[in-house]
């Protein structure tokens, strides 16, 4: 059963990165291929695991998502969840929805997961192996194609190819590691414009678009402004057309094309950033992420702006509601809302401290929170 609490916001986990940098307790036993290739199993104990996702569809259904493949879905608000069937069993750590019907979901082993009935039932589409056999294939092209235009280079030319010639020739090797070393690195968000065309980003500056559904898949990252391939761990609608990418070591990309293109951002902060979300306002954005750090801008990042909170718990999720409030939460049960569009925030903290990694609103202008302990409904204007 779903725990219930009265005017508080619920619960809390691990960071969405760490959550995604290791495999649980329960994969251990499993090769890459295995958790690929086994289905999620069903438990009435789903709803009290490690959830790091919640997602409100249009029409009012609520989808959150997590550990061994859980996937959860609600018709009544939150109030009793059924559990999906889902084809793997690797940890989901984020999901997108372009419809009541049509989504996608993305986690550890690169895996990504499409349903076209909300998220009762989903398929694979896309995980590491393949994403690691695309990235070696375009390397392996790439330096191909350096080697040739160095032998018909001028003497002006040489000396850039032959450093441009040896930084691919790393990154090859790096494509070749990847590849010996199975479907290891785990996409973290996803975010589709419509059912067409999307973007995945995940850890090492790993980007896939598509724009066939997810069809296909294409790597992108090398057209990215990420040389260390920081981490990406979250990437946010600002506005539309507007699109924000956070990541490790402060990391702040923006596009104003749907992602076609990308500029990386001086960065108001050398920590990692776990997340961004929209003020509602014109060119308006949060970014918030390790040891309570929150950050506004009001120019679509070209200057910020520190927000003090009252704390130094680390944030991993927010959401701005349609009453403009806007809610943080993280780790050991602490909740950030703000009324005034992320200019001053409020700090609580459940008394069980556990952590929180996702948080929606509900048809009923209830609060959804999952984290470690699982799925938790805040009743609204309860005592």
């Amino acid at each position: 059963m779903v725990k219930t609490v009265k005017n508080r916001a619920l619960k809390s986990l691990l960071l969405p990165l760490a959550a995604a940098t290791g495999l649980s307790l329960s994969q251990q036993a499993f090769s890459f291929s295995d958790v690929l290739e086994t289905s999620s199993v069903k438990s009435p104990k789903a709803v009290e695991s490690l959830l790091l996702d919640v997602k409100k569809l249009s029409g009012g259904r609520l989808v959150a998502a997590g550990e061994r493949g859980h996937i959860l879905y609600s018709d009544d608000h939150g109030k009793s969840w059924i559990q999906a069937d889902v084809p793997v069993i690797v940890n989901i750590i984020s999901a997108h929805f372009v419809s009541d019907s049509i989504g996608w979901a993305v986690g550890h082993d690169g895996v990504v997961l499409k349903t076209a009935d909300g998220g009762a039932t989903w398929f694979r589409q896309f995980d590491g192996f393949k994403a690691n056999e695309q990235t070696l294939v375009q390397r392996e092209e790439f330096v191909a194609d350096l080697e040739s235009k160095l032998e018909e280079a001028s003497d002006d030319e040489i000396e850039d190819l032959e450093y441009a010639l040896e930084e691919a020739q790393f990154s090859l090797e790096d494509a070749q590691f990847d590849v010996e070393g199975g479907s290891t690195k785990p996409f973290l968000d996803v975010w589709f414009k419509d059912e067409n065309n999307g973007i995945i980003v995940g850890a090492y500056g790993q980007m896939f678009k598509t724009t066939d559904g997810g069809a296909t898949w294409n790597n992108v990252a090398d057209q990215l402004d990420n040389p260390d391939r920081f981490h990406l761990n979250s990437i946010e609608q600002i506005q539309p057309g507007s699109l924000v990418v956070v990541g490790e070591a402060g990391l702040i990309m923006r596009s104003a094309d749907n992602g076609d293109t990308w500029e990386t951002l001086e960065s108001p902060y050398e920590g990692s950033l776990f997340g961004a979300v929209s003020t509602r306002q014109l060119n308006g954005l949060l970014v918030y992420g390790l040891r309570g750090n929150v950050f506004r801008s009001s120019d679509f990042g070209d200057s910020w702006e520190e927000i003090e909170v009252n704390t130094e718990q680390t944030l991993n999720s927010g959401s701005a509601f349609k009453d403009g409030t806007i809610m943080l939460v993280g780790n050991n049960g602490v909740v950030l809302k703000s009324y005034d569009s992320g200019r001053n925030f409020t700090t609580t903290v459940r008394e069980d401290r556990s952590s929180l990694v996702g948080i929606t609103e509900s048809m009923e202008g209830g609060i959804v929170l999952v984290g470690q302990d699982g799925l938790y409904l805040a009743l609204p204007n309860a005592e």
